[in-house]
């Protein structure tokens, strides 16, 4: 297992080399990302329970067209496994907005929000760092997997989209625009393990609770920063898997479920 690599504006030149060298020797590779933001801003009235998927993107949108990113964590598994965690500068403490209990908790698990602001690349270099990787767009034949994705679809369709527009954007006004343009630039090709526990007997809960109850241990780094949840979610996913998915007694792999949806949004 390769180790965990921070990217900053310091070794990006260098570390982008190796990412898009590891990334196109990847035949199907599959991206497991995490990102680390700011905390939500905006939150509705009613139980997240019972908003329908209109209103849950409704308030998805309210948040990530003001919320900017402060880590983005991306685990590259073909056979072989790549982990680089890239710190972002795109987040000012002084000046953006923010949830102050979550802003708290990142610096609690030792993301150094100064440093990251001085030292950190913009987001954009990521989105053109992923195109030139060839893992994003008509062409990538990468699976995408998160873990509860729906703000970190959210923040890379925006650096994505940014990338293309050199504006600062918004996300699409409904849900089916949102999806479209994501299938767009992620080829459909999509999992959200938090989807996926409901055919897992005996699994629930977050990522961590999840990785327990499978055994599997964080291999590096901490819960809440992106690069080490990345890793975790990579290693979850490809358990999980082994043993719901594995092949059946027809000795054919089972299909995985809910491809293309993503938990909290459309699930």
């Amino acid at each position: 297992m390769a180790s965990l690599r921070q990217v900053d504006i310091r070794n990006f030149y260098i570390e982008s080399a190796s990412f898009i060298q590891f990334s196109r020797r990847c035949r199907s590779p599959f991206v497991f990302f995490d990102t680390e933001f700011p905390g939500c801003i905006f939150r509705s009235s009613k139980h997240h329970t019972l908003l329908s998927p209109a209103e849950r993107y409704s308030v998805l949108k309210l948040n990530a067209d003001v919320i900017r990113p402060i880590q983005v964590g991306i685990t590259i598994s073909d056979g072989a496994t790549s982990t680089a965690q890239f710190e972002l500068r795109d987040f000012d403490l002084h000046s953006h907005p923010h949830a102050p209990s979550s802003v708290a908790l990142l610096e609690t698990s030792g993301i150094n929000l100064t440093r990251n602001r001085q030292l950190g690349i913009p987001s954009v270099w990521l989105a053109r760092l992923l195109l030139d990787a060839g893992l994003v767009g008509d062409f990538s034949r990468a699976t995408w997997v998160a873990f509860h994705g729906c703000y970190d679809f959210a923040i890379l369709f925006k650096a994505l989209f940014q990338l293309t527009t050199k504006l600062r954007v918004r996300l699409p006004e409904t849900m089916e625009e949102f999806m479209a343009l994501a299938n767009w630039f992620f080829g459909g090709r999509i999992y959200d393990v938090k989807c996926l526990i409901r055919r897992c007997d005996g699994l629930y809960g977050g990522l961590e609770k999840v990785a327990e109850k499978l055994g599997v241990k964080r291999a590096e780094g901490k819960a809440h920063q992106a690069g080490s949840d990345s890793l975790l979610t990579c290693e979850v996913f490809l358990r999980m898997k082994k043993v719901y998915f594995g092949p059946g007694d027809d000795g054919k792999e089972k299909k995985m479920p809910f491809e293309g949806l993503i938990f909290g949004l459309n699930s």
